[in-house]
């Protein structure tokens, strides 16, 4: 499919940093930019009462979108405004079947606020296209996965269509790809034999890494050429990507996890990422993938 890039925007200080992202992005990828705006809910009420309350709403909608497309085209991009009625989330789900991208701040869109924002969190649950959701601010630090992209590994392995997107990012951007997967830690052991802690971290580290070895394949088979470097690292998940975020770029994973992200978008650890995450974070949908296995 041709890139096609879409910004959800409100006017407000988060969607214009997403704007700012989406229009970069557009650069990089050489492809268009639909920036869509949302008049919220239709109101069901006596229309005499509510009529010039919904022309005012649509009107500043117009406005907004407007501004949105011409900061696209001023920075050179082949932009378009797209306004609809109807709940924030559901439009850009809706639209995300004819796009490549989509790029939200992590709150904002019709002042909802929380520790992430519900249209940020049901749009990257559901859309049928990769999502990027921007903190509200970050500032990388000097680290492990610094200029780098970060790929979560799960047992999808290199079936998982995150492989591919994180690839292809790293590529278009010239950064190197970090291939993350996170195996337990193992605090005792009945024997206290040394040899014995070595064997069973090694039954434990040699199959995560014989699938991120098999996911590296399938990245290079996507970027060729491309930095690449496995680590296999030993915790909770949720933490070591949180941690990782710190001095990444990016980091990407699948909707659904397996193994040790199981339960993503609907559990603790997509929450603590989403949530949590120091850097964007793009989320790639695999439903789809997973369930023709």
């Amino acid at each position: 499919m041709t890139e096609k890039i879409l910004v959800g925007y409100d006017g407000s200080a988060f969607a214009e940093q997403a704007l700012d992202w989406a229009i970069e992005e557009a650069k990089a990828a050489d492809a268009p930019l639909t920036v869509v705006v949302s008049t919220g809910r239709p109101v069901v009420a006596d229309a005499a009462i509510t009529g010039p309350f919904l022309e005012r709403i649509e009107e500043e909608a117009e406005e907004t979108a407007k501004a949105g497309v011409q900061k696209a085209l001023d920075a050179g991009i082949n932009a378009q405004g797209v306004l609809e009625r109807g709940d924030v989330a559901g439009v850009l789900v809706h639209e995300s079947g004819a796009n490549s991208l989509i790029v939200l701040g992590k709150r904002g869109l019709h002042g909802i606020r929380g520790r992430l924002g519900s249209v940020s969190a049901a749009t990257a649950a559901h859309a049928k296209c990769p999502v990027i959701v921007l903190p509200d601010g970050w500032t990388a630090q000097d680290g492990d996965f610094s200029g780098k992209v970060v790929l979560a590994v799960d047992k999808l392995g290199p079936k998982s269509p995150a492989v591919r997107h994180a690839a292809s990012y790293a590529k278009r951007h010239g950064k190197g790809l970090s291939i993350v997967t996170v195996i337990p830690t193992i605090t005792s052991l009945p024997s206290g034999s040394a040899e014995l802690d070595k064997a069973i971290a090694d039954q434990l580290t040699e199959p995560a890494r014989t699938l991120c070895q098999a996911v590296e394949d399938v990245a290079l088979e996507q970027a060729p050429g491309l930095e690449t470097k496995i680590h296999v690292l030993s915790g909770r998940p949720a933490d070591a990507l949180v941690e990782a975020s710190s001095s990444a770029d990016l980091v990407v994973l699948g909707t659904r996890g397996h193994g040790g992200f199981r339960g993503l978008l609907v559990g603790s650890v997509s929450q603590a990422v989403l949530v949590d995450a120091a850097c964007p974070v793009m989320v790639v949908p695999n439903k789809s993938e997973a369930d023709a296995d």
